[in-house]
């Protein structure tokens, strides 16, 4: 009962009892809980665990090292995703080592589509040929690969070596005791671009030196849906180039998946659609995003950029600060990271582990396994959480502040304003086959009150 409230706390009372007998009801079912749950004020918010990640290359010539240092460590990121196969609970074994598995590493039960474009929005004689290339103004390199899809890590670095990386200028090792079929270890060679691309079909892909991520990333989401908002269709825009929609596979964009960008660039974003000095992607790219309606995550392993001091160590080239902060508030504003590319070691500027850059990427789309996405905005006073009739607290902020993307919270749960959703924390963090629900009062639509 509410001390304070005595008919609110019996009416949430009545909610607790609801919740149980509708979990009852559902357990008889198989139901997987988070797969379907309920939210008060007859809305309904259906968990989902499917992400579509794209990455977007910086193909200018400057980028093949890095390139290649992204493709040889990518079995860093899909070992922690791919490792198991689904869930399976046909039998009490099944379902026992299932729960273990979950408990202890829920990325295996992400269900994710990955696919690659470069940061070449420009398509007109920027590349192999004067037309629209592979990789150019939002366009996949290749077909997109979904979890389950033979070997991964070897589809994606073969689209990332062959397709993606630009070799022009770079000076490719040459290693004739290598075997075609085998590992290639740390060291990308000329025999080994032979083998997985074709004899010399590596050498040409060359891209535009005006690198354009947020523009590109825009351009590839457009390109991948029948119907694209009017965004796409900006004057500025090379998105229109024949008459054929979507030009990418309209089986990578999923509906109501989490959409995670990850640009790899040694540069900025120079994006038409921004004046030069111009830092807040809101209007020109954020807000477009947001309109094909996914929750939306972005990522950049860019320039080592202080955004404290506004100052970049080791820049490859002579890189304006506007355009790195630009790409950096874009992955704040997104509740995304930004990993530096390089680091100073003792005066030398030397990669950073990109073994590490994907290991946070697999963090980050993991974590997406705690947060239930609400489907009406919610008045925060009156939410209430239970999982299997238990009510969960509320939890305490401990580190940062609260809805930003450093906020650290003790036991229970937190509302996020940005993502108008609810996570978990600490041991509250529901476990597999768990009924979680989550009951509010929405601020606007009805009913206004809840009607328990």
């Amino acid at each position: 009962m509410d001390a304070r409230n005595p008919a609110r706390g019996a009416a949430f009372g009545r909610a607790a009892a609801r919740a149980g007998l509708l979990a009852a009801l559902l357990a008889g079912t198989g139901c997987n809980q988070y797969a379907f749950f309920d939210v008060a004020g007859y809305e309904q918010a259906s968990f989902n665990d499917q992400a579509d990640i794209l990455f977007v290359i910086d193909n200018s010539p400057s980028m093949a090292e890095e390139t290649a240092a992204l493709a040889l460590n990518f079995n860093a990121f899909i070992e922690s995703l791919t490792t198991r196969s689904d869930a399976s609970t046909d039998g009490l074994p099944d379902a026992v080592s299932n729960y273990v598995t979950y408990v202890q590493d829920r990325g295996h039960f992400l269900d994710y589509h990955l696919a690659i474009t470069t940061t070449s929005a420009e398509w007109e004689n920027a590349g192999p040929t004067d037309g629209l290339d592979p990789g150019e103004a939002g366009t996949f390199v290749g077909e997109p690969i979904a979890k389950g899809d033979g070997d991964v890590a070897d589809a994606f670095l073969e689209q990332a070596l062959c397709e993606a990386a630009n070799w022009e200028t770079y000076d490719v090792p040459s290693d004739p005791s290598y075997e075609c079929g085998d590992d290639p270890g740390d060291t990308v060679s000329q025999e080994y671009l032979d083998c997985i691309c074709g004899f010399g079909e590596w050498e040409n892909n060359s891209g535009s030196g005006n690198e354009e991520p947020l523009e590109a990333s825009l351009m590839a989401l457009c390109r991948s849906v029948g119907e694209p908002p009017d965004a796409c269709y900006d004057p500025l825009s090379p998105f229109v180039v024949d008459d054929e929609v979507p030009t990418n596979p309209d089986t990578f964009l999923r509906e109501d998946s989490t959409v995670v960008v990850v640009v790899v660039s040694d540069e900025g974003d120079s994006s038409r659609r921004m004046a030069q000095g111009e830092t807040d992607p809101t209007e020109a790219y954020l807000d477009p995003i947001q309109e094909f309606g996914h929750n939306f995550r972005y990522v950049e392993i860019g320039p080592n950029w202080n955004p404290d001091t506004g100052d970049i160590a080791c820049p490859s080239t002579s890189i304006p600060t506007w355009s790195v902060e630009r790409v950096y508030n874009m992955a704040q504003a997104t509740k995304g990271f930004y990993n530096p590319i390089v680091e100073d070691q003792g005066g030398d500027c030397v990669l950073t582990d990109f073994a590490q850059h994907l290991r946070d990427l697999g963090d980050l789309l993991k974590n997406l396994l705690t947060s239930f996405q609400l489907q009406s905005v919610p008045d925060v006073a009156t939410i209430r959480v239970w999982i299997d009739d238990v009510e969960v607290p509320r939890a305490a902020l401990v580190e940062g502040e609260a809805g930003m993307p450093d906020a650290v919270y003790d036991e229970g749960w937190s509302y996020d304003p940005a993502d108008n959703a609810v996570a978990f924390w600490g041991s509250w963090v529901p476990d597999y086959n768990q009924d979680v629900r989550i009951y509010y009062r929405p601020l606007e639509g009805k009913p206004r009150e809840v009607p328990f």
